[in-house]
């Protein structure tokens, strides 16, 4: 299986190295382990989205590992019925669920970049035609839709109802 090769950029003059990787039982389930996730009001947690995708052909979870090959975030891609739920019935689409950074990681500039190079991550493990990402955020969670949108997400639609509360949502194309 190819991976997604290491991405670096320059943050405050600092390097940061981190890989996106299909989630691996073998490769990544320890790591998991210690993986911290103190709120999840607005998300579900990894094992949670990972047994869901067990379930589910269309659902790829992807781990996001630093330079230490730690798991340092997360996320799913879903495809078909998971853009569908969301009034998406074009193959090109793309549903992000459950994306998190473990509370050690956040404010480092890795769930940036890693929505930065997702389109290049999709063509070169997945090998699929996705042109457009979408993603559901809760109203009430203004950082995360800051973060989405510095990283070229725009809102769609606004005030859907979801399990958790109001949902917007949110796209980002490929070209």
């Amino acid at each position: 299986r190819v991976l997604f090769s290491y991405v670096s950029y320059i943050k405050r003059k600092e390097l940061i190295i981190m890989k996106l990787s299909l989630y691996s039982e073998v490769e990544h389930y320890h790591s998991l382990s210690s993986y911290s996730l103190n709120d999840i009001t607005h998300t579900d947690t990894p094992k949670n989205i990972i047994e869901k995708s067990k379930k589910d052909k269309d659902r790829y979870p992807i781990v996001i590992l630093n330079k230490d090959h730690k798991v340092i975030g997360f996320f799913c891609l879903h495809l078909n019925t998971g853009p569908k739920e969301y009034g998406y019935y074009q193959n090109d689409y793309a549903l992000i669920r459950g994306f998190s950074i473990d509370d050690n990681f956040r404010n480092q500039g890795y769930g940036s970049n890693a929505l930065n190079g997702i389109f290049e991550f999709i063509d070169s493990t997945l090998k699929l035609e996705i042109n457009h990402i979408i993603l559901a955020v809760n109203e009430k969670n203004i950082l995360a839709q800051k973060a989405y949108r510095n990283s070229g997400f725009f809102v769609v639609k606004k005030d859907l109802e979801g399990k958790r509360g109001k949902l917007i949502i949110m796209e980002k194309s490929k070209n």
